[in-house]
């Protein structure tokens, strides 16, 4: 297989969400069309649109452009030393399209060329990200209960953006109040600066018997993260921002977190993804593949991962994020219950609005 064209696409979204999204476009001898999409991280997102466009221009003259070759030929030379995140996420995106079309021209969901197939249903936690930086307790509550009663037995909340601990807490109580015992709470701290307020944090929160606690500190600073996860009694999860087999051998190596979430379209695409996943399996923890993407791309080639993964927990998923998405493309898979079922279409199951997404093609 060759691929004669690679597009990207920038679509600015901070008009009414957080952020920006990133897309490829690749397209194969045989016009057969395939598309990924990029961990979009702010204010870097057209960077990373250009790394897809100069791995493009290698990806095209390869004779062979399978996902395996593209990595071999065109990621471990392009980084020459100096991976990055940014990097790291333009190769998640062309690695993903690649898949998509290999499905296509197989005939088959992109799941079944990853190996055994143990689940076609996806358990998502639906992630409530704050509206902006004035939404109330109340109001978070509130949201949460609509997901809960829309079928989310899981539900991601940031208590640290309620200050101090005590207000943090109140949150913590209320939102447990309101959604009842029986569905899960998933807490994210993003980055604490202090580990003994992280410590702290975390004793605090344990009595509403939260799911997990995500990212206390720091990702990179491991002997803080082990130290918080020996004083705190709750499973502790830490990946979205790192990359590499390296790094996550060095989480496990030091104990410093249960369940590992690198990002599905930031770590390097689905071989990287599942490879970490194996590393995880062969230490005895699990894995959750984050996902702060659309609800598009990103999210069809977390499910077709986590389809193969058996030591996969739950995925992400921003429910706030569709109606956006919603004129950008569709899924061929249902959305229910709080889990998302893998589909019987060829490739990753995504049908993307050409036309809508052509006024933003970097």
């Amino acid at each position: 297989m060759r691929i004669r064209s690679v597009r990207a696409y920038f679509v600015d979204a901070t008009d009414t969400l957080v952020k920006g999204f990133v897309f490829c476009r690749l397209e194969a001898d045989d016009g057969t069309v395939g598309w990924g999409e990029a961990y979009g991280i702010p204010r870097r997102e057209r960077g990373i649109a250009e790394f897809v466009k100069g791995l493009g221009g290698m990806l095209t003259a390869l004779d062979d452009a399978s996902p395996q070759r593209f990595r071999d030929k065109v990621t471990n030379w392009y980084d020459e030393g100096h991976l990055s995140i940014d990097l790291s996420s333009a190769v998640s995106a062309i690695e993903v399209a690649l898949w998509d079309i290999c499905g296509k021209q197989a005939g088959k969901p992109v799941c079944e060329l990853l190996g055994d197939v143990l689940t076609r249903s996806v358990r998502l936690y639906a992630n409530m990200d704050p509206l902006n930086e004035t939404q109330s307790i109340d109001r978070l509550a509130e949201r949460c209960v609509a997901a809960k009663e829309r079928g989310f037995d899981a539900l991601k909340i940031y208590p640290m953006e309620y200050a101090p601990l005590a207000e943090a807490t109140a949150c913590v109580r209320r939102v447990r109040e309101a959604i009842g015992p029986e569905t899960d709470l998933l807490l994210d701290a993003w980055a604490l600066d202090d580990a003994q307020f992280a410590i702290e944090a975390g004793q605090a929160f344990t009595p509403y018997k939260p799911f997990w606690f995500e990212e206390p500190v720091a990702g990179e600073r491991l002997d803080e993260m082990a130290d918080v996860r020996r004083h705190v009694d709750l499973p502790i999860v830490t990946g979205e921002r790192q990359i590499g087999l390296h790094h996550f051998r060095q989480v496990l190596e030091k104990q410093a977190a249960d369940i590992l979430n690198p990002d599905i379209v930031g770590a390097g695409g689905i071989l990287e993804m599942i490879e970490i996943a194996q590393l995880a399996q062969s230490y005895g923890m699990r894995v959750s593949p984050h996902c702060w993407n659309s609800t598009l791309v990103a999210v069809a080639a977390m499910a077709h991962t986590f389809a193969v993964v058996p030591n996969a927990v739950i995925g992400e998923y921003f429910a706030d994020f569709e109606p956006f998405f919603s004129r950008f493309g569709t899924l061929d898979h249902s959305l229910s219950g709080g889990r998302l079922t893998i589909g019987g279409t060829p490739g990753l199951g995504v049908n993307m609005h050409e036309d809508a997404l052509a006024a933003y093609e970097v």
